[in-house]
């Protein structure tokens, strides 16, 4: 069931990006075409060049410095950013409702039950879980909660916007927890760490990590919009 939860929830969060774009009121037909075919096309060309990366052993060395943020998440990061600044894209962002992308947020809950099944199964070590120094399930908690507040009024666009910068301070201490265990440390005695850089386990660095970030950079584009 974990290793199902891994493929099925980027299937999900894709399907999001898609349904927000379709959704967003006052976009034209054009743009949401444009935002969805170039998101899918760059989510086929990420998913085999992750299936590459896997295939052929690149991920495998856990010496310095380490692959997954150097390979992974940085272009991840840099595709991200390309893909919100196109002119089809900001239209999407800029009609979605606030509340939406702090509303997705709920699904890093799901990511920490998998994280943490993972661990129970033999395939992530406890450090790496929130009974370790993984405190992000405490963003995917809170995500609907803020979310509703903000729809009510009772959060300004200027919460939504510490919500986010606290939020992603929390996701790179996230990151920071699996970088120390599999590369600082070593996890020296751990049989199954290479299982972390093998699918379907590379789509929590891959997929999952890159959509929580992605959601976060359109709230903030979202907050930081409405300051001008």
């Amino acid at each position: 069931m974990v290793r199902i939860g891994f493929y099925f929830l980027p299937l999900v969060m894709t399907s999001s990006v898609l349904l927000m774009s379709y959704l967003a009121p006052g976009v034209s037909s054009l743009a949401k075409k444009k935002t969805s075919y170039t998101f899918l096309a760059g989510v086929l060309v990420w998913v085999i060049y992750l299936s590459l990366l896997s295939r052929y052993g690149m991920l495998d060395d856990f010496g310095f410095p380490p692959r997954v943020p150097l390979l992974i998440i940085i272009p991840a990061i840099v595709c991200i950013f390309l893909f919100v600044t196109r002119s089809y894209t900001r239209q999407v962002v800029r009609f979605t409702p606030k509340a939406v992308p702090v509303y997705v947020q709920s699904f890093r809950v799901v990511v920490e039950l998998l994280i943490y099944g993972a661990y129970l199964q033999g395939t992530f070590p406890e450090a790496v879980t929130f009974e370790g120094t993984n405190f992000d399930i405490l963003v995917g908690i809170s995500a609907p909660f803020i979310a509703f507040l903000h729809q009510k009024n009772k959060i300004s666009t200027k919460g939504l916007l510490v919500w986010n910068i606290c939020s992603l301070s929390v996701l790179a201490l996230t990151a920071y927890s699996f970088i120390a265990a599999f590369y600082i440390h070593g996890v020296a005695t751990w049989s199954n760490r290479d299982e972390f850089v093998q699918l379907p386990y590379l789509l929590l660095a891959g997929m999952l990590l890159p959509f929580a970030i992605f959601y976060h950079v359109i709230s903030i584009r979202q907050t930081s919009a409405d300051k001008k």
